[in-house]
């Protein structure tokens, strides 16, 4: 909730990087806040949305562990 709040409510897509975007997790937030029919393609797009989101942050953790590994100096 703390994310809807920060980045704005604004669901519009833009590429102008001046302009409010709506972040995957508030748009999460947005539409199971309501009563969204099971099986129906908003919901769908819930699991879809959660899954990028969640492989975004796989591979961002997986590429931070890479580079500490490769960077990191040994002590004796």
């Amino acid at each position: 909730m703390a994310v809807k709040i920060a980045a704005g409510q604004t669901p519009n897509m833009s590429f102008s990087l001046l302009e409010s975007i709506q972040t995957m997790t508030a748009y999460i937030v947005q539409v199971s806040m309501g009563d969204t029919p099971a099986g129906s393609v908003a919901y769908q797009t819930l699991f879809a949305v959660a899954l990028v989101l969640f492989g975004i942050t796989l591979i961002i953790n997986i590429a931070s562990q890479w580079i500490l590994s490769r960077f990191r100096e040994v002590y004796d």
